[in-house]
C-alpha cells in the first residue's frame, strides 16, 4: 500500500514535466487547417486579406517522389505537367475567392516546429489583379508556393509566392526559385485539426 502511494506521488510530481514536454512537441499530420492574413505590397498599394490552406493529408511518398524527380531530371517544364497530373491533396483559399488546387505539400519536422511548403498546380494571381480573374498566366510562372514556419503551439508565420517557379532543394523537395511579383507575407498564421 505505502509503495502504490509513494509510485503515485513521484507520478503526480513528474506529471507537469511530461505534460509540458508534450505541449512543446508540434502537432503533425493532416487533415489539417491553417489559418493567416496576407499582406501584398506593391509600388502603388498594399492590400491584405484572409490565407486559409486545408489539407486533406501530405502528398504521398510515391507522389511526392514522382513529382520531385520530374522536377530534378526533366526541369521545371516536366515538373508542372506531372504536379497537374497528381492527385488533389488539398485546396487553397486567398481572400474569399475560388479554391486552388494544392496538388504537393510535405512537411518538414523540426525541433522547435515545422516547415510545411505547399505548391498548387496553377499561380493564383499577378498583383495588381483582382484575385487574378482575367489575368494571364505569365510565362514560366505556372505555379504558387506557400512556405510556412509552424511552432510548437500551432503558430507562425510564412510567405507566399502567387505566380512562381520552382527548383530542386537539394534535399528531394522543392524550393522557390523565382517569383513573378513581391512575396506575400503571411502573419498571425494558426493551425488547427479538421
Amino acid at each position: 500500500m505505502r509503495t502504490a502511494r509513494i509510485l503515485m506521488i513521484v507520478l503526480l510530481l513528474g506529471a507537469p514535466a511530461w505534460v509540458a514536454a508534450q505541449a512543446a512537441r508540434p502537432a503533425t499530420g493532416a487533415p489539417e487547417i491553417f489559418n493567416a492574413t496576407a499582406q501584398a505590397k506593391t509600388a502603388a498599394a498594399a492590400v491584405s486579406g484572409t490565407f486559409e490552406a486545408r489539407l486533406d493529408r501530405y502528398t504521398p511518398d510515391f507522389d511526392r517522389k514522382t513529382v520531385e524527380e520530374a522536377l530534378r531530371l526533366g526541369g521545371y517544364p516536366r515538373f508542372v505537367t506531372t504536379l497537374r497530373n497528381a492527385p488533389e491533396v488539398g485546396q487553397l483559399v486567398l481572400g474569399g475567392g475560388k479554391p486552388y488546387s494544392i496538388r504537393y505539400a510535405r512537411e518538414k519536422v523540426e525541433a522547435a516546429g515545422r516547415t510545411i511548403v505547399i505548391v498548387t498546380d496553377r499561380p493564383m494571381l499577378f498583383l495588381g489583379t483582382a484575385r487574378g480573374e482575367g489575368t494571364k498566366p505569365r510565362a514560366g510562372f505556372e505555379v504558387a508556393v506557400v512556405q510556412i514556419q509552424i511552432d510548437g503551439t500551432g503558430r507562425g508565420k510564412g510567405t507566399m509566392a502567387a505566380a512562381a517557379r520552382v527548383r530542386p532543394d537539394g534535399e528531394g523537395g522543392v524550393l522557390l526559385e523565382d517569383y513573378a511579383e513581391e512575396l506575400i507575407v503571411l502573419t498571425n498564421v494558426t493551425r488547427k485539426s479538421s
